[in-house]
């Protein structure tokens, strides 16, 4: 049986207002996040985890809440906030959580609490999510910069036999492709994944110097 998910944005009267500045120090610090998607293989895990790894002070992966239960070898934080579903439902109701899917009776959601928590460090959150999410994200705050990382399908079929995903599995991602790129032309930016450095470079470009992406 196929599973149910469903797509819910709290509908806010404001958005979280920011300054435009491309200075990184604390004291000019902007607040503003950056969405990365793309299809499976085609990279922006990689990306992201790069990009924090390189640029700890500067970047932070954007955890969302759940409601699912956490396994052994995952802990607070990684990969989600784990929470009950009256904690989950109480933040839905505060307004904390802005936008989440429910999957299998399990809920997902961003929360406006950890994303300025990581704007108090001084931090860009990075975040990969859909359409809906960005357009949950774009009613929320000021700056947001989404951008798309394709490759070329038959780089990313050789991708994922490399790295040994299992053969069924990617047949499904590669079925999944098809429809991700559909949603390209819908990110403020779309970049080819050819060479990992390149792509950085053009990322870190995008972010300090393209008035953080179209609004």
């Amino acid at each position: 049986m196929s599973a149910t998910t469903i797509n819910q944005t709290k509908k806010l009267p404001r958005r979280t207002k920011v300054t435009n500045t491309a200075n990184s120090t604390p004291a000019d610090f902007t607040p503003r996040i950056v969405v990365i998607e793309g299809p499976s293989g085609a990279g922006k895990d990689t990306i992201v985890k790069e990009l924090i790894n390189r640029y700890p002070d500067r970047f932070a992966k954007l955890v969302s809440v759940a409601t699912r239960a956490m396994r052994p070898y995952e802990s607070e934080g990684n990969p989600y906030h784990f929470v009950d579903n009256a904690t989950f439902d109480q933040m839905v109701a505060s307004g904390d959580i802005f936008e989440f899917t429910v999957r299998h009776g399990e809920k997902r959601g961003m929360s406006e609490k950890y994303i300025t928590d990581l704007f108090a460090q001084h931090k860009i959150p990075l975040k990969d999510c859909d359409l809906v999410g960005v357009r949950a994200l774009k009613s929320r705050f000021n700056h947001v910069t989404t951008i798309f990382i394709t490759a070329d399908k038959a780089e990313i079929a050789r991708r994922l036999h490399g790295r040994g995903d299992d053969p069924a599995d990617i047949t499904r991602r590669l079925a999944d492709y098809d429809r991700c790129v559909l949603d390209a032309p819908y990110y403020d930016h779309v970049i080819n994944n050819e060479n990992l450095q390149k792509t950085i470079d053009k990322i870190l470009a995008i972010i300090y110097n393209d008035n953080y992406g179209k609004q």
